[in-house]
């Protein structure tokens, strides 16, 4: 199981426009641009795609039973080095690695760190996935006074996972937008 993982990114993808975005929330362009780089990063969260470039990125991964790891987001990288913890430090070990499923395969009990190098660049996002970001930041925009979907969060719970974010993406519209990208 993945307990971490860090990426560099490249540049946020072109769309949706926001001078649009900003002019129908009535706010300014610098806050519609952060409104929609956020929307980005839930996007992915909530499909499991990367719809910006990763230039490289680091996990960390928790094996209790031999088993398989799964990298968390598409498109996969065509490599990922794996090392194991072993009482001298980390040691690059021979991980059946299979890029089409992002799957790690017969990795023993341990601790791994899991690294990619390959800069990996997806595809130009299709049309609804722009639609659902763009619904996405439009209605945080509007609707952040009373922004009632983490009303109860406290200090420290930030994880992001499709279940906290249900209502947010149902009342935005953005949910059924992605219903189709979404990894299961």
């Amino acid at each position: 199981m993945l307990t971490a993982i860090s990426q560099a990114r490249g540049d946020m993808p072109a769309g949706p426009d926001p001078v649009s975005v900003a002019l129908e929330a009535a706010v300014k362009n610098d806050r519609a641009v952060a409104m929609i780089r956020a929307s980005w990063i839930l996007a992915e969260r909530w499909t499991g795609h990367n719809y910006w470039p990763v230039l490289g990125a680091t996990a960390r991964a928790q094996v209790d039973v031999a088993g398989d790891v799964a990298w968390p987001r598409e498109p996969f990288s065509s490599a990922l080095i794996v090392e194991r913890w072993e009482a001298e430090g980390w040691g690059e070990v021979d991980g059946g690695y299979v890029p089409e499923f992002g799957l790690l395969v017969g990795l023993a009990p341990g601790r791994y760190r899991i690294r990619q190098t390959v800069p990996v660049a997806p595809e130009d996002p299709p049309e609804h996935v722009l639609e659902s970001v763009r619904a996405l930041a439009l209605y945080q925009l509007i609707h952040s006074a009373a922004r009632r979907e983490f009303r109860t969060m406290g200090t420290g719970e930030s994880s992001l996972t499709r279940e906290a974010l249900d209502g947010l993406f149902r009342a935005s519209g953005a949910g059924i937008l992605l219903a189709g990208e979404a990894r299961w």
